[in-house]
């Protein structure tokens, strides 16, 4: 739902190519130019916060339905409907010293000129801005759908910066034996989980808060020729799942839900090739079922596949940070 508040200006480019500004430079004696570190304030706001900052005339208009549809939509491979962002909504004459401080902003205003354009550390660190202008409210209105993925993703990437940026400055995570033992140099593994299974080629870790039990699984198989499919992906998680868990009722074991197909995407882990699941188990012979994220790399050095994978249980818990935080965990890792 969103909130009117206040938000900051950012800055990006009609052509979607995001322009970074950041910080100020100086000479060093040889004649190079060096960052000169500015000092700021801690940004404010938890990950998936959005300040917009966007005229009432804007808001009612074309330019608000573009941005409610996309920045509000739901997050998919979650149980319940939770919005991409808790976003905050203020005036631009409202913005003031407390609002600049806001760790992720959207500005969007009407000017002679179109542009989306992307600030780092403006007013507080960490922070990141980004701004769309055009001089029509049609213009904007596709101006902000024609940059939503990229804004979105830059956003959603910003905010694990700033998770592990917190996890490296906290006592609180650390690489686990087991993890080396499987070839991991580093992990940002949250202290709170323990191992549960110890095995050469399979660890499981677990944590339980108020609300959620969330799992940590990692396991490695020889590397076979050519990328593996997406059925061969989700029968080795099914695997596990089949022989390591189970419900409170006998002969209940865990498998990927199916009705609601996992989405597959390419993506990029430790320098190495790899492929992100997204998506939902169930319990079978038993009512529990939550989402789960799982990364296949493709570890060609030491010819094997790596699956490093977070499963969530938490019936009446909000999920979407929590799932953002073991992304930025899995996403931490270093081989």
């Amino acid at each position: 739902m969103l909130r009117n508040s206040a938000l900051l200006p950012l800055l990006v480019t009609a052509s979607l190519s995001l322009f970074f500004f950041s910080g100020c430079t100086e000479k060093n004696a040889d004649g190079t130019t060096k960052k000169k570190e500015r000092i700021l304030p801690p940004s404010s706001g938890t990950h998936s916060e959005l300040l917009l900052v966007m005229p009432d005339a804007l808001w009612e208009g074309a330019p608000g339905e573009e941005f409610r549809a996309l920045y509000l939509a739901d997050v998919e491979g979650l149980p319940q409907a939770e919005a991409y962002f808790d976003a905050s909504r203020v005036e631009p004459k409202d913005v003031n010293k407390i609002l600049q401080k806001t760790k992720s902003i959207l500005w969007v205003e009407k000017s002679d000129t179109s542009f989306v354009k992307m600030q780092k550390d403006l007013w507080a660190r960490p922070q990141r801005i980004v701004r769309i202008t055009a001089p029509s409210e049609e213009a904007i209105a596709k101006s902000i759908k024609e940059s939503a993925k990229q804004l979105m993703d830059a956003f959603k990437e910003h905010d694990m910066g700033v998770i592990q940026g917190r996890l490296k400055k906290s006592s609180y995570a650390y690489t686990h034996e087991n993890l080396k033992d499987i070839g991991i140099k580093s992990m940002l593994l949250h202290q709170g989980f323990d191992p549960t299974l110890d095995k050469e080629d399979l660890k499981i870790f677990a944590t339980k808060t108020v609300k959620t039990i969330q799992y940590v699984i990692v396991s490695e198989r020889p590397m076979s020729e050519g990328l593996v499919s997406v059925d061969a992906i989700i029968a080795h998680r099914d695997s596990i799942g089949k022989n390591y868990f189970e419900g409170t009722y006998e002969g209940s074991f865990m498998s990927t839900e199916l009705m609601i197909p996992p989405s597959i995407e390419n993506t990029e882990i430790s320098g190495m090739f790899a492929i992100e699941t997204r998506g939902l188990w169930r319990m079978n012979g038993d009512f529990m079922g939550g989402p789960f994220l799982s990364y296949t790399i493709y570890d060609e050095k030491n010819d094997r596949i790596l699956t490093i994978e977070s499963l969530l249980y938490g019936p009446t818990a909000k999920k979407r940070n929590v799932v953002l935080e073991m992304e930025a965990m899995m996403r931490s890792i270093k081989l």
